[in-house]
């Protein structure tokens, strides 16, 4: 079960003697603040996520701790539609939907066994009644309208950042939450941070080229090591396979041009170097430090991801 995993946390939550209210947005109309499928945990003491909103997350947290301070029967749950209008100090108009789940000790059994499963092509059905436990089900599998329907893993990218140095140690932070699983690769143990957080692992390779090869198709890569030559090596390795989704070198515009001409003698097609970005970051966080740096690699990321599928063929500027 990956680390970012509301199971994951619940579980965690659970051994620790600590109840616990699963929050899903089921459905959304007009303007809100976060999209359908959306979770949050809520415990006593403090929550994961978030459904955004504001005075909305504040009512759904305190009608989550009414449901912690009773003493239910088994898979309780409350199902309901908010407006978000000025009644809940909301100004979008628009509307959601809310399934409040509420597991204990006695459902920690059930939610282990879940996570065991094989998750492959599967979803969980979430009923929106109380008293139905909760359940794993073929995605292509006809679909209850008294259930919602929702990926039993989270859905995570790969991501892996060549060179462990500063660059990299301040982006980490600034990736959190945006659905990355993160591979840090460097060739000296040494250069990794002592802790670097549940969502990445740390790939020690004398040569780092090799995890470029093997990397599932896809992937993003961001390459940022301590060497022009192991850049040069990783973004020929990666634009000769092609099949990545987004292909990152940190440098100049003056880097760049030597790189696309010591690649373009390598074989490397003008479509291809098309595809290498570098400069990697927005032009309107222009500052050279690396907490600048790393917010201008996130802030890209980001629009990258909005802009979808177009966005894996975007063109640099010169």
């Amino acid at each position: 079960m990956h680390a970012n995993s509301w199971l994951t946390k619940a579980l965690a939550s659970l051994d620790d003697g600590q109840d616990i209210v699963l929050v899903t947005v089921t459905a959304t109309k007009g303007s809100s603040p976060r999209n359908r499928g959306s979770q949050m945990l809520v415990t006593k003491a403090g929550i994961w996520q978030t459904i955004g909103g504001g005075a909305l997350e504040f009512d759904v947290m305190a009608r989550a701790r009414k449901m912690l301070a009773r003493d239910d029967d088994d898979w309780q749950r409350q199902h309901m539609t908010v407006i978000l209008g000025p009644d809940m100090g909301q100004c979008c108009g628009g509307q959601m939907s809310l399934l409040l789940e509420k597991f204990t000790a006695k459902q920690a059994g059930a939610l282990a066994a879940l996570a065991q499963q094989d998750h492959h092509n599967h979803m969980l059905a979430h009923p929106l009644e109380s008293g139905v436990p909760l359940r794993l089900q073929s995605a292509l599998a006809s679909f209850d309208e008294a259930v919602f329907m929702a990926p039993a893993m989270p859905r995570q990218m790969p991501l892996f950042i060549y060179g462990a140095g500063h660059v990299s140690r301040a982006l980490i932070p600034r990736l959190d939450g945006l659905g990355f699983d993160i591979f840090l690769v460097d060739i000296e143990a040494a250069r990794f941070a002592d802790d670097l957080g549940d969502n990445v692992q740390k790939l020690l390779a004398k040569t780092p080229e090799k995890i470029a090869f093997l990397a599932p198709q896809g992937a993003v890569h961001l390459v940022m090591t301590h060497s022009h030559s192991l850049d040069e090596a990783i973004c020929l390795q990666l634009l000769m396979r092609c099949d990545f989704a987004y292909l990152g070198l940190i440098g100049s515009k003056s880097k760049r041009a030597r790189f696309a001409k010591r690649l373009a003698a390598a074989g490397v097609s003008p479509a291809l170097l098309d595809r290498l970005i570098c400069p990697i970051g927005i032009s309107e966080i222009n500052g050279k430090s690396p907490a600048h740096v790393a917010l201008s690699i996130a802030a890209d990321l980001a629009i990258w991801q909005q802009l979808g599928d177009d966005a894996k063929t975007r063109v640099n500027e010169d």
